[in-house]
């Protein structure tokens, strides 16, 4: 998903060729299925990534400093954003977002399936725990340069989905829409069809929480996370590709690892 701070074109052309790391997700929703948590993610850094967590950390501090200093004795919330950005690098699992993460379980979830098919679907909670599961162990890769060890996604393949919609011959593409419409992208249907890439809704035997995507997410680990869109609420399958939000912004179609 994970959706993506703007980098300059000489950073993103330094990430996509490898540079130290080859590349890198609230309340829960409701749980389709529930399991023991596994110990925190070793998360890399590239040294591009170091050098921002310590501006940040100084930035942070400054804008602390500042807030307290508007603040002490107003009797006001004392919070601020650097600092919570300043927790977000050193988190095991950083979060982007380019939306507002919901506050929707899959009791009010359902996934839209429909375009290039002869059986378009709206799968409810009920329908999504029907599908057979599928369950993997990779690596989540960022374009910021950070990477994440050892990530556990279950969840549903979208090969399983297109065989229950019947996908046409010729749809050659699945768009993959967040649940406002403001987050958009787009595979080939053979990426999208590759043995790694799922429909999570379990993170590391967890219901996938809100902040990393939950209740549904897209997860493509041969690519840099901002093919993975979070929120997934619908998914057509089209003769051709969209612009996705970030490639709207200069990156890549394909961001492979």
């Amino acid at each position: 998903m994970d959706e993506e701070p703007q980098r300059t074109d000489e950073e993103l052309g330094e990430q996509m060729r490898g540079a130290d790391a080859p590349g890198g997700v609230g309340e829960a929703g409701d749980s389709l299925v529930a399991g023991p948590q596994t110990p925190p993610h070793e998360t890399r850094h590239s040294r591009r990534r170091f050098l921002l967590i310590g501006g940040a950390v100084v930035a942070g501090f400054v804008g602390v400093l500042a807030l307290f200093r508007g603040l002490w004795g107003s009797g006001a919330d004392v919070t601020d954003g650097a600092s919570q950005s300043v927790e977000n690098l050193f988190s095991s699992f950083p979060v982007n977002s380019v939306e507002h993460v919901p506050t929707k379980t899959w009791s009010e979830w359902s996934l839209k399936v429909d375009g290039l098919v002869d059986k378009p679907l709206t799968l409810d909670a009920a329908a999504w725990q029907a599908l057979p599961r599928f369950e993997e162990t990779v690596d989540f890769h960022c374009v910021e340069g950070w990477s994440v060890s050892d990530v556990k996604w279950g969840g549903v393949t979208p090969t399983t989905i297109l065989e229950q919609a019947q996908a046409r011959p010729e749809g050659a593409y699945l768009v993959f829409h967040a649940y406002t419409g403001e987050y958009v992208d787009s595979l080939p249907i053979d990426l999208a069809k590759d043995p790694q890439t799922v429909l999570a809704d379990m993170l590391d035997g967890a219901p996938l929480p809100a902040k990393h995507g939950g209740p549904l997410r897209l997860v493509v680990p041969k690519q840099l996370g901002y093919k993975s869109v979070k929120w997934v609420t619908r998914i057509e399958v089209t003769d051709k590709p969209v612009e996705g939000y970030w490639e709207q912004r200069g990156y890549p179609a394909d961001a492979p690892i």
